[in-house]
């Protein structure tokens, strides 16, 4: 059986999206912008002056462990066992961008922040980021190579018989 390079793909975009930032928060003041960028294990810029603090992002940990169980189902899946684990995989991105959403808004409500995953006012906006939408796409296409049917090798058929002389 020959590998299902679409689920390879897949794969490695759930790996890819760990290094790219999963929120982000723009904040302008004095004409000097500021970013701020939760990544699945840590937070870069000034993430402890905007209120969240990555102490209590249980769910940026949980999020980081179905991206990479995803990412190597996918890419086994892709390789030698088939089907079931590339839906697995999609499934695990899937609940990964599920549980980072909803663990950050209750975060942020619960911490009394005036924004949310996605909002702006005077002066700042936030929204997720690259790494969250590169999941999302990491899952749909591990979800379309599941579906793909395995391509096995032509075997080309026999010579036909010698014909018989007389």
């Amino acid at each position: 059986m020959k590998p299902n390079y679409i689920g390879i793909i897949g794969g490695i975009l759930a790996f890819i999206s760990l290094a790219l930032p999963w929120w982000t928060v723009l904040a302008s003041v004095l004409g000097i912008t500021v970013s701020v960028d939760f990544y699945l294990y840590q937070v870069s810029g000034l993430g402890t002056t905007i209120g969240v603090s990555i102490e209590q992002g249980w769910y940026m940990w949980a999020a980081l462990v179905l991206v990479i169980v995803a990412g190597l189902l996918g890419i086994v899946g892709s390789i030698k066992y088939g089907k079931q684990l590339l839906v697995g995989g999609g499934a695990l991105a899937l609940l990964s961008i599920i549980i980072f959403a909803a663990g950050l808004q209750m975060q942020l409500s619960g911490e009394g922040a005036s924004f949310g995953l996605f909002s702006f006012g005077e002066g700042y906006s936030t929204y997720l980021s690259f790494g969250f939408w590169l999941v999302l796409i990491a899952a749909v296409v591990m979800f379309v190579a599941s579906r793909r049917k395995p391509v096995e090798a032509v075997v080309p058929p026999p010579p036909p018989p010698p014909l018989a002389t007389q």
